[in-house]
């Protein structure tokens, strides 16, 4: 019996019209991902690329689909979000995209929810923007213990090479992707990897 996942992640499943779910028959841009994750995350970075919004902006977006920071405190990027209005339309448009994940997995009958969480956005935003005081984003963007953020940023990293190292994903956007890697992975993030 074939799994609705599968059905998901090959494209045979039915989706909403605007939704963009990438072709996976030939394999995984991310391992261990749902497929619904993958999809964001794909969505996402290439909607970046097309528009050439820089690396920060990325770093930020992409820390939307990663775990709720459990210390941060959000005003921080409720703030950002005010003053970025290009970033903050984005951040709609992944609100109305995990939306439509979950209405096209709900038709099938199973749920793996993708979540847009803004815990680790402002300090992302501020790190790969190229930051140099490590003390500043953690902060005055963050609030919470730099060693969750570190994680995060780690986490992120490693997302970023797994989809640049995809031969699934297009050239311009490998290459965004590993801009956005340079962007975050340096300092005390960059130690962090060999402790």
């Amino acid at each position: 019996m074939r799994s609705q996942t599968s059905e998901v992640r090959n494209g045979s499943a039915e989706k909403p019209k605007n939704l963009k779910l990438p072709d996976f028959r030939e394999g995984h841009c991310v391992e261990g991902l749902t497929a619904a994750a993958e999809a964001a995350i794909l969505q996402v970075t290439e909607i970046g690329v097309r528009l050439g919004f820089p690396c920060a902006e990325l770093a930020a977006l992409l820390s939307c689909l990663s775990e709720e920071s459990r210390e941060g405190e959000v005003r921080y990027s409720w703030t950002l979000l005010k003053q970025q209005h290009d970033l903050q339309r984005r951040l709609q448009s992944m609100g109305r995209l995990a939306h439509e994940l979950h209405e096209v997995q709900r038709t099938h009958q199973f749920t793996l929810p993708v979540s847009v969480q803004v815990g680790y956005l402002a300090a992302s935003y501020r790190w790969a923007s190229g930051e140099k005081d490590w003390a500043e984003p953690v902060r005055d963007t963050f609030g919470g213990h730099e060693g969750d953020l570190i994680r995060d940023f780690r986490r992120m990293i490693d997302l970023c090479r797994q989809l640049a190292e995809s031969q699934e994903v297009e050239a311009s956007l490998r290459k965004q992707l590993w801009n956005t890697v340079s962007a975050l992975d340096r300092g005390i993030v960059f130690e962090s990897a060999l402790i």
